[in-house]
């Protein structure tokens, strides 16, 4: 695909997770999707995205993780982590600025799984912040969630236990069930709801 070809066919990126819900942390990583139309194929942006990023001099710890069910590109940029996804929208001729999110249901017609994996990201993140009543303290609550399951060892979804996502999750459950409650009476119901022992 030429410059002029890349120019009319657009693209857009989309952050995720942690850094979308407002509950990142200095050295944590940020999500970031990016979104081409039906042109551009996942195997020439594996190509072509990976040898134009260790190009660059802000970029640095790149690595390809594409063996998996959400490949995806591992960096350093300016010192932020970043991992970086991809999905090539099939009923999209062309992505441009109306495209402000992924959540009309059009985006994953005639997707491979791949890609609506990949869309999962940033369609459950904003499912999950259009659902909680109060944005403010569901991420004062969730900040105090995630840092007692970090201390505890019970952060990982690597490991067996809840990622971000799942306990984003459950915190948004409880800010659902008590609408009117502010963070620190959200904290105290979580551990409630879920019969989870703080003392451990």
């Amino acid at each position: 695909m030429d410059d002029s070809m890349a120019q009319a066919a657009g693209g857009r990126i989309f952050t995720f997770g942690s850094y979308r819900l407002g509950v990142h942390e200095p050295e944590g990583d940020i999500d970031i999707l990016c979104v081409a139309p039906k042109y551009v194929t996942r195997e020439e942006y594996e190509r072509e995205m990976y040898d134009i990023l260790r190009k660059q001099p802000a970029v640095s710890k790149i690595s390809c993780v594409f063996k998996t069910k959400v490949p995806l590109i591992k960096m350093q940029f300016d010192g932020v982590h970043i991992d970086l996804l991809f999905a090539s929208l099939a009923s999209y001729d062309r992505i441009d600025d109306t495209l402000t999110n992924l959540m009309d249901d059009s985006v994953i017609v005639n997707c491979d799984e791949k890609t609506i994996l990949s869309l999962n990201g940033p369609r459950n993140t904003d499912t999950t912040l259009s659902l909680v009543p109060n944005i403010e303290s569901f991420r004062l609550t969730l900040r105090a969630v995630r840092l007692w399951a970090q201390r505890r060892g019970v952060y990982s979804n690597v490991l067996g236990y809840p990622g971000g996502a799942a306990w984003s999750i459950l915190v948004a459950k409880v800010c659902k069930m008590y609408p009117n409650a502010v963070a620190s009476q959200l904290v105290f119901k979580f551990f409630k709801v879920y019969d989870f022992d703080i003392t451990d």
